[in-house]
């Protein structure tokens, strides 16, 4: 661009027109450069797109064909899966009991939350697993059901697998969740027959209410089993201490410490009371009598056979001579110990007989019940697969990988 600066008059210009002529220049510049072309960018990537000579095949192998794979799979060929649905849920029974305390075998005032969580954790695995799949095989033609040819080749499974493919392949044609806030057990079978899905689905209701009963029965055995041995355990401690009391009574010759100790006492004030009688009968003969008298030596005879008699009662109590074996006072602390011990054990075995009777009663009757919520019906229709969201997933899933793609190859070559 070529800018003449003139002045009018033909006369020199001076500084400061020859800078206002500058700037007025580079407005004209600046002015003329915003109509450039703003369309370069979009012309320079069309051009590379066309330049490009694997983005057709790209297009082709990864849009064009997944997508009219899956159109024709899901449109025309998968088969078509009818859902049965079912819940249920573990409920307690009225007036259950639950397992024993550690204080109170066998006693309970009804079957605790964690255990219906539990057991109901319990049955949602057990409709997944291997002996599931084993005891519906024995009650209807599982693998017949899944391998017909009628069955697309995808969906089908072959007959000839072992049991741990049918165990996988169970899995992806039935499947449980639990809700948590109810607790409650959601259940939904997969078949390509209506009247198969609905069949399939009363077997596996079946089968685990079977368990669930297994469940409530083995515990309520194995409490009453526990309750049994607890008791057969508090009586033969009850039975140890009283044949020690026995062995200790036969070995001291008493049947009672504290008795036998109270019958001594009542003897020696006895024979303290007569003595203190015939000392007052001797004080008052000896002022009568001669002490060489008959009567005087046989009341002096008298007295001396009751002191010997009562040294000899109160040594047997309080001596601690090893030789005797008589001796009440080191019998007694054992009679003692044997005796309070016989009382703990007397009342544990009742509290223990107590609980057994409980455990009995729990034992003879439902602690908790399989419950259906929702029976299963038969399905009018097939809900599975869905045909069109999966063909718009693999469609959407394609563009996604072939614009990945372009952006690759803009950016690499």
């Amino acid at each position: 661009m070529t800018v003449e600066i003139r002045n009018p008059q033909g006369q020199a210009l001076t500084t400061a027109d020859r800078s206002n002529a500058v700037a007025e220049s580079l407005k004209q510049m600046a002015r003329a450069s915003r109509f450039a072309d703003r369309n370069k960018g979009i012309r320079s990537y069309q051009s590379h797109v066309r330049s490009d000579p694997l983005l057709l095949p790209l297009f082709v192998l990864l849009c064009l064909v997944p997508t009219l794979v899956g159109a024709l799979y899901f449109g025309l060929i998968a088969s078509d899966r009818y859902v049965t649905e079912a819940r249920f849920a573990i409920r307690p029974a009225i007036g259950g009991a639950e397992k024993a305390s550690s204080d109170e075998v066998g006693a309970g005032n009804g079957v605790p939350k964690a255990m219906i969580a539990q057991d109901t954790i319990i049955t949602s695995n057990y409709i997944e697993s291997r002996p599931m799949i084993e005891t519906i095989e024995g009650m209807m033609p599982l693998r017949e059901m899944f391998s017909r040819d009628s069955i697309d080749w995808l969906s089908r499974f072959k007959a000839d697998k072992p049991i741990e493919k049918l165990v996988k392949y169970w899995r992806d044609r039935v499947k449980t969740s639990i809700e948590t806030s109810s607790g409650i057990v959601v259940l939904t079978v997969e078949a390509f027959d209506p009247h198969e899905s609905l069949a399939l689905t009363q077997a596996v209701m079946k089968e685990s209410e079977r368990k669930v009963n297994e469940l409530s029965q083995k515990l309520r055995n194995d409490g009453l089993a526990e309750s049994k041995r607890e008791l057969v355990h508090a009586e033969e401690r009850m039975n140890k201490v009283r044949f020690a009391m026995r062995d200790l009574r036969n070995r001291e010759g008493m049947l009672d410490a504290s008795k036998t100790n109270e019958a001594n006492l009542k003897i020696i004030g006895e024979l303290r009371k007569a003595r203190i009688e015939l000392q007052v009968q001797l004080t008052m003969s000896l002022r009568d009598l001669a002490p060489e008298t008959r009567r005087i030596q046989d009341m002096k005879a008298q007295i001396a056979n009751l002191d010997e008699n009562i040294t000899r009662i109160e040594r047997e109590t309080t001596s601690l001579d090893p030789e005797k074996r008589k001796v009440i006072s080191a019998a007694m602390s054992q009679f003692e110990a044997y005796e309070n011990e016989r009382m703990d054990a007397e009342k544990y075995f009742s509290k223990v007989l107590s609980a057994n009777e409980r455990a009995r009663i729990v034992a003879a009757r439902q602690i908790e019940f399989f419950s259906t919520v929702v029976e299963p019906v038969l399905a009018e229709s097939a809900t599975q697969p869905r045909r069109m969201l999966m063909i718009a997933l693999i469609a959407a899933g394609s563009l996604a990988a072939f614009a990945l793609a372009v952006i690759f190859r803009k950016y690499t070559t």
